[in-house]
């Protein structure tokens, strides 16, 4: 029981980092010590699985099926998986609403917050770099310049990609929320499709969560699995090219902005602040905490890992 409820809370402050854009679940997996455990149980998914759970559906008292499905959820980690992710989905719950509302009425400080959180985090793939030279360089170039295009592909009324796009972001967002120091919310705000989730999450919007869920899920059985893969055979220039992802995604949260009116953050062009204002001051704050908080969990990390050792 113990262990559940340790379990449970290592949810929530996954479930917490992965609704907030700019800090990384994979981040705080590693401080938490879990994330060797949960990239094993995730990657272990995969269509065979998904044929065991149907036949197990189809038929659940036929006894020959029933055992196929609990060794399956044995070698899944399932009881464990189960639990914390129940964790982090009642920590996204709780805290979807907070974070809509200062997207909404404190828009600034609050992206000057994400700001401060994201900076640091960029050390996190760059101190897994083993070499550091022109291809590595080059990568993050690629990296940078192609976040930068897709920015720019934003629709101009704000109104997102429809469900397509939705289905795309769960694809992306499920890629970065395992990967230390990338976050898979700030992609979602990237892609323009942060604010549509949130809402989708407070309204409970079924549709739109099945089709992100579905995105998820595509993005889990395949894209996962060629990331890990790149990252096993092409290891420094696959970090290099996501931590020019992370710096090219910073434009998108440039704090001073001029939001057409309905339309979403991501639609907004970004602006220079004419006068050291309320505003102004209190982004600046927003950003000393958000690098406070980030170089805390960066520091909590490190002393995770030493422990380990």
């Amino acid at each position: 029981m113990i262990a559940h409820a340790w379990t449970v809370l290592q949810g929530l402050l996954v479930g917490v980092a992965n609704i907030i854009p700019g800090v990384s679940g994979g981040t705080f997996a590693l401080v938490l010590g879990i994330y060797e455990r949960l990239l094993r149980a995730v990657g272990g998914f995969g269509l065979g699985t998904l044929r065991v759970l149907g036949r197990w559906l189809a038929g659940p008292s036929q006894p020959a099926r029933r055992r196929a499905f609990l060794d399956e959820w044995r070698r899944l980690d399932g009881s464990w998986l189960l639990v914390l992710a129940l964790g982090a989905a009642a920590a996204i719950l709780a805290s979807s609403r907070l974070i809509a509302w200062l997207l909404e009425v404190h828009v600034a400080p609050t992206l000057a917050f994400f700001v401060g959180l994201i900076l640091p985090s960029v050390g996190v793939p760059y101190r897994m770099l083993e070499r550091r030279g022109a291809r590595e360089a080059l990568f993050c170039l690629l990296g940078l310049l192609g976040m930068l295009g897709l920015t720019f592909l934003q629709p101009g009324a704000g109104q997102g990609w429809g469900l397509p796009g939705l289905f795309l972001a769960g694809v992306v967002a499920i890629s970065a929320m395992i990967l230390p120091g990338v976050s898979g919310s700030f992609m979602l705000m990237v892609l323009g499709e942060y604010e549509h989730v949130l809402r989708a999450i407070n309204t409970f919007d079924l549709v739109t969560l099945g089709v992100f869920a579905a995105g998820c899920l595509v993005g889990l059985l395949a894209f996962v699995r060629l990331l890990n893969w790149l990252l096993r055979r092409f290891h420094a220039p696959t970090l290099a090219f996501l931590i020019g992802l992370i710096l090219g995604s910073l434009w998108v949260l440039w704090p001073f902005k001029a939001i057409p009116a309905g339309a979403r953050i991501s639609a907004g062009v970004n602006v220079w602040p004419q006068a050291l204002d309320a505003t102004v001051l209190w982004s600046l704050g927003a950003f000393a905490l958000g690098l406070v908080c980030s170089l805390g969990v960066l520091w909590l990390g490190r002393r995770a890992g030493g422990a380990g050792r």
